[in-house]
């Protein structure tokens, strides 16, 4: 009953159907579990327990809101470098991936930050999985949430003091594209940094190498342009809101 229950909430959270069939969409959504994330809400939750709860509703739009069209998505944790999990076990449909999430332990958060390495993973992922099908139109998506910066990742998976642009490099300078959007839990949205003089993406799949060595901006404002110049979307969630849970 619990199971009917969540699965009918989540499902009223989803807008409209397009009367329009939109591509086919593959997807990575991966979530921090790193020792902040369970930093305590004002609600009595801590931000792990609450980051579930927005990644089923993430899970019920991806396949049921058919602008999407997802067809298949891999749910993954990360926290410490190296200990990215899926806790799907690969790529499933809308009932394996709903369910893994409901079994994941809502405050068993710890560790570090490994954050360049999880992105890397899913844009990876994603293209030795279904380039095939990306060159017949279909869309790739990483959906990433976090509540810090980098400092786990290991320098030989998106690592190190350039990892930014390492990160850039994966999702514009490899093909097929992936889209990549963003979930950033903040204790007040008001703190994240808009710097606009800062120059570390460009659209083109031409980045020149000076782009590429551009010095880091706040991570923060670095998801949210990379999440727009790839087509893709930023969800801001402080602490004291409730969040809708879609992008």
């Amino acid at each position: 009953m619990k199971f009917i229950t969540s699965l009918l909430l989540g499902a009223l959270a989803v807008p409209a159907f397009s009367a329009i069939s939109a591509p086919e969409s593959y997807g990575v959504l991966f979530l921090d579990r790193s020792g902040s994330m369970m930093t305590q809400r004002p609600d009595g939750q801590s931000r792990c327990a609450f980051s579930k709860q927005q990644a089923i509703n993430k899970v019920t739009q991806f396949f049921l809101d058919s602008s999407i069209n997802g067809q298949k998505l891999n749910v993954k944790t990360f926290s410490n470098g190296g200990q990215i999990q899926s806790i799907s076990s690969g790529f499933v449909d809308f009932t394996s991936a709903f369910m893994a999430l409901q079994q994941l332990d809502s405050e068993g958060c710890t560790g570090l930050t490994a954050l360049a390495e999880a992105m890397c993973d899913g844009a990876d992922e994603l293209r030795n999985n279904f380039s095939v099908e990306a060159s017949q139109g279909a869309l790739l998506r990483v959906y990433g949430s976090t509540d810090g910066d980098e400092n786990a990742s290991p320098v030989a998976n998106c690592g190190g003091s350039n990892w930014q642009a390492q990160v850039t490099s994966k999702y514009f300078l490899e093909l097929p594209q992936v889209q990549f959007n963003a979930t950033i839990y903040t204790g007040t949205v008001q703190n994240i940094v808009n710097v606009n003089s800062a120059v570390a993406i460009d659209a083109s799949a031409n980045v020149s190498s000076q782009k590429l060595n551009a010095q880091n901006i706040p991570t923060f404002e670095f998801l949210k342009q990379l999440a727009t110049k790839t087509g893709g979307k930023v969800e801001l969630v402080s602490d004291t809101d409730g969040g809708s849970g879609q992008w």
